[in-house]
């Protein structure tokens, strides 16, 4: 077929110029006349040219207007997007490109990756300058230019204010406090840390802590308690509640504790249902007495400041342990919500000494002062009495590290949720914060308190917790 034949007989129709019969056998040969041929050649390609060149601008104007949505950074995370071309549909049309990153983003541009990553220095709205060339054009032709939105958000501890408390208000208390103990055999380490959310109005601390170890009897105990934030003195409540555990317990009458430790023996020697009973009778109407005393304790301070009971509303996690031979007993009270778990990661197992209050309401929980806590033989149900061969770690917890890392009272009963929780003392979260059992307890104990200080949305409130490892 002769194109350029065509192309003429279209030319002339197109310009109505009308052959008469005579004409139309003079067609074929000026269509292959040299000339002709040539210039219906010139024309051809300069059409494809057009068109070429057409869809070469087309294309350009299709990656200038694409859409590449840039996941949002947070000033001082690390960041990483990766570009993925076939995802975005650009792969049979970018060829060479690049990335400019304006310095204040903390981002460098990796081609051999196709990412953009790096930790962002500053907050805002950032334009990222994508440059490139389509497949079809050379090293020679420069690049066109493609402006990309990067959101960065401020660190979101960096919202929160700092205040410190008033060292002139009453019942004042440092608003973070460090605690470390040999233990006996074991070491403790206790942190407990103001929360952002009263760090910002300079409000104190709730949260309370007390410990001692008996050399001369090989008890140890540790208490726990967070203070109502909705009651005005609940900061002195809690204190006041760990503190009398602890007097309580230096002075049981020596009968009384001969008493325990025989009714022990026979329980470790013979684990009967009639030993346990009357072991567990022994140990918790000691835990009710303390527990009731501490209630008396704060009762009377609200007298002395002519204050209601309920303006010291305070929870309360108390343990008492003892080391024997190759095993250990542990006992427990517990009001309120917070956590206590004695975890074993050898055997992937956890014993939760007890069941948190939850109330009708979300924020809900019971109190130590509530009158009706002791009001009959309910009370006992609060106490849990285990002993078990080892552990890796026996762990009190106020709920601002419970609803943090737990966040369902049923979590509490997951072994998983432990292991996570070990694993994120072990460095395993977005802060590489690391508590190290292995070192130095006042190291360990320092870098709990730097632990403590994770980010976790909505739970700003005050944390305390108790490792005994």
């Amino acid at each position: 077929m002769n194109e350029a034949k065509t192309y003429l007989e279209q030319l002339l129709q197109k310009h109505k110029i009308s052959m008469e019969k005579h004409h139309t056998v003079l067609l074929e040969p000026f269509a292959n006349d040299e000339f002709i041929t040539n210039a219906y050649n010139s024309i051809k390609n300069t059409q494809q040219a057009m068109i070429d060149k057409w869809k070469e601008k087309t294309q350009i104007e299709d990656v200038k207007v694409k859409q590449i949505a840039l996941t949002n950074g947070t000033v001082n995370k690390p960041y990483e997007f990766v570009f993925d071309f076939e995802q975005l549909k650009l792969n049979d049309i970018i060829g060479d490109y690049n990335i400019e990153a304006d310095e204040k983003t903390g981002l460098e541009f990796h081609k051999e990756e196709n990412k953009i990553s790096g930790v962002p220095k500053e907050a805002g709205e950032f334009v990222l300058k994508f440059n490139f060339k389509l497949k079809t054009e050379t090293d020679e032709q420069p690049f066109h230019q493609k402006e990309i939105k990067l959101f960065v958000n401020a660190d979101p501890k960096s919202l929160w204010k700092n205040e410190p408390t008033p060292t002139d208000i009453e019942y004042y208390k440092p608003d973070d406090v460090s605690a470390h103990f040999e233990f006996g055999t074991r070491k403790l380490i206790i942190g407990s840390k103001r929360g952002r959310s009263h760090a910002h109005e300079a409000k104190p601390r709730d949260d309370a802590f007390e410990y001692t170890f008996q050399d001369e009897t090989g008890w140890g105990i540790i208490a726990v308690a967070d203070g109502a934030g909705s009651a005005k003195y609940s900061r002195k409540g809690s204190e006041i509640a760990c503190e009398t555990i602890i007097e309580f317990f230096k002075n049981v009458e020596k009968e009384k504790l001969q008493e325990i430790e025989t009714a022990i023996q026979n329980f470790l020697s013979e684990e009967t249902d009639e030993n346990r009973n009357t072991l567990s009778g022994l140990l918790s109407t000691q835990l009710v007495k303390a527990a009731f005393t501490a209630q008396q304790n704060i009762k009377e301070e609200a007298t002395k400041k002519e204050a209601e009971i309920r303006d010291y509303s305070t929870t309360l996690i108390f343990v008492l342990i003892k080391k024997y031979e190759n095993k250990y007993l542990i006992t427990s009270f517990w009001v309120g919500d917070g956590g206590i778990g004695i975890y074993n990661k050898d055997k992937n197992e956890v014993a939760v000494l007890g069941t948190p209050d939850s109330g009708e309401f979300a924020g809900q929980t019971r109190f130590l002062t509530m009158s009706d806590i002791f009001a009959d033989s309910s009370v006992y149900n609060r106490i849990k009495l285990k002993v078990v061969e080892d552990f890796t770690a026996l762990i009190l917890m106020t709920d601002g590290i419970t609803d943090a890392k737990f966040q369902t009272d049923n979590n509490l009963n997951k072994i998983e949720k432990w292991n996570e929780l070990w694993d994120d003392l072990n460095g395993n979260n977005q802060d590489n914060s690391k508590v190290d059992f292995t070192k130095p307890i006042e190291e360990t104990a320092q870098e709990l308190m730097t632990w403590l200080d994770f980010w976790s949305a909505g739970n700003h409130d005050d944390r305390t917790i108790a490792i005994l490892y």
